[in-house]
C-alpha cells in the first residue's frame, strides 16, 4: 500500500506548532518523517492529502467512565451522594454495558481521543473497551474493604493482566486492597479527594458516605478508619508506585509538595468538578510544582456536550474560565495524559515513530484557534488497529 504524505498548513503537538506550513509522511500509523514539505519533498509511492488547517496527535483522556455513557446528561444533583444513588446506581442495575461503552468509544472517537483511561465497572466493560479503542487502559474497578478484602484480593488476581485496577476510592476499598493493588504490578487508578464528605469518612470514619459504603455491601464492623487524609493514606500504601488519582479537589498545601515528591499523576476533570459544585482547583499548583496533571472527562452524565466525549472540552473550559496557557492545556491532553496511563508518550507526539492517530482542525492555525466552541475535529489517520 502507498504512504500517506499529509501536507498541512501547520502542524503541531505539545511544543506549539511545529511548522508552518507543515508535513507528515506516514506508512500506516508509523511516522517517518516531520517537518516542513520543503524538508519532506515528494518521496515516491505516496499519496498526498492536503489540510487546510492544523494537524495534530490524539488527544488522551485520563479519567472516563465509558459503561455510564447509554444514559446521556444527567440534570446537577442535589450532592454526591444523592447522584450516586439515584443516577448510577440504577443504571448499574440495568447491566446495559456492552452499548453503553460501544456509545462511549464512539463518543470519545468523534471527541478525538482513541487513548482513554477507562474505569471499567465489569471485566466485561474492559473487555469491550480494549477491543474498540485497543491503545487505551481500563482499569476494572475494585470494591471492598473489612473482612471482605480478601474475597476482593482473591478475585483481583483472576483479572486478565491486560488491564489495570481501579480500587474504587479510600471510603469503597480497604488498605490491603490497595496494597495488593500495588503489588500486582499492573497500571492502577483511583478516585482520591473528590468531596468533603471523604475527607470526613477517610479521617474521622463518620458521615454521609458511611451510609453510602452500607448500601454498597463493601462495608462491615471490622472496617478500620483510615484516621488520615485521603493524600497522605494513600501515599503511605503506595510507596513510590506509579498510579493515577482522579480529581483532587481538597487538598492542603503541603499535599502539593508530598504530591510533587511521589510518582502520582493526576488527572483533573474541569466540568465534573464544576456539575457537582467544586471549587478552587489547585491544578495550576500542581503544575508549577513538577506533579504530572492530566485533562479527563469524567462520565457522559455530568458533561455539557451529548455528542461527544471529548478532553477538547475541558481544555475550552479551563481556557475561558481561567485563561489558561493554551500549550499547557494541549500537553495536559496529551502526552501528561500517555504518562499518566504509563504509556509512551511518543504516540501523540509528532515525531518518528507509530502513532495513535492524527486529528485534523479545518481552518486552525494554532493551539489557540482550536479552543473555540465551533471548532470540531476530524481524524485525519487513525492507528490501523482501532475498529471503526
Amino acid at each position: 500500500m502507498p504512504r500517506n504524505l499529509i501536507h498541512s498548513d501547520t502542524i503541531a503537538d505539545y511544543r506549539g506548532v511545529i511548522a508552518s506550513p507543515g508535513a507528515v509522511l506516514l506508512d500506516g500509523n508509523y511516522i517517518e518523517a516531520v517537518g516542513t514539505p520543503e524538508e519532506i519533498g515528494q518521496p515516491s509511492d505516496v499519496v498526498i492529502t492536503q489540510i487546510n488547517g492544523l494537524l495534530t496527535p490524539s488527544l488522551v483522556n485520563a479519567h472516563a467512565h465509558l459503561d455510564l455513557s447509554g444514559e446521556g446528561i444527567a440534570p446537577e444533583p442535589d450532592s454526591f451522594i444523592s447522584w450516586v444513588e439515584e443516577v448510577v446506581f440504577p443504571i448499574r442495575a440495568k447491566g446495559e454495558v456492552i452499548s453503553a461503552v460501544n456509545r462511549g468509544a464512539t463518543l470519545s472517537k468523534v471527541g478525538g481521543s482513541v487513548i482513554v483511561g477507562d474505569i471499567a465497572g465489569t471485566v466485561q466493560a474492559a473487555q469491550c473497551t480494549k477491543k474498540l479503542l485497543p491503545n487505551s487502559v481500563p482499569f476494572v474497578e475494585l470494591f471492598g474493604a473489612g473482612d471482605y478484602q480478601q474475597v476482593v484480593i482473591d478475585r483481583l488476581n483472576t483479572i486478565e493482566h491486560a488491564f489495570g485496577l481501579q480500587p474504587h476510592a479510600l471510603y469503597s476499598c480497604g488498605a490491603e486492597v490497595y496494597k495488593a493493588s500495588f503489588e500486582s504490578g499492573r497500571q492502577i487508578a483511583t478516585h482520591l479527594s473528590e468531596t468533603i464528605e471523604e475527607l470526613e469518612y477517610a479521617e474521622q470514619g463518620t458521615g454521609p458516605l458511611l451510609e453510602l459504603v452500607k448500601k454498597l455491601g463493601v462495608w462491615d464492623d471490622t472496617v478500620e478508619i483510615w484516621n488520615d487524609h485521603p493524600v497522605e493514606a494513600i501515599l503511605k500504601i503506595a510507596k513510590g508506585a506509579h498510579f493515577v488519582s482522579a480529581h483532587l479537589n481538597y487538598i492542603q498545601d503541603k499535599h502539593i509538595e508530598l504530591l510533587a515528591n511521589s510518582n502520582m499523576s493526576v488527572a483533573y476533570c474541569p466540568r465534573a468538578s464544576a456539575y457537582f459544585g467544586h471549587v478552587n482547583h489547585r491544578w495550576k499548583e500542581m503544575v508549577d510544582a513538577g506533579v504530572n496533571v492530566a485533562l479527563g472527562t469524567d462520565s457522559l452524565l455530568c458533561l455539557d456536550t451529548p455528542d461527544r466525549i471529548s478532553v477538547l472540552d475541558e481544555m475550552r473550559f479551563l481556557y475561558n474560565r481561567e485563561n489558561a496557557d493554551p500549550t499547557l492545556l494541549f500537553r495536559m491532553a496529551t502526552i501528561n495524559g500517555a504518562v499518566a496511563l504509563g504509556l509512551d508518550p511518543s504516540l501523540v507526539c509528532l515525531q518518528k515513530g507509530e502513532t495513535a492517530g492524527l486529528l485534523s482542525f479545518e481552518g486552525c492555525q494554532t493551539i489557540e484557534s482550536i479552543l473555540q466552541p465551533n471548532v470540531v475535529p476530524a481524524w485525519a489517520c487513525i492507528d490501523s488497529t482501532e475498529n471503526g
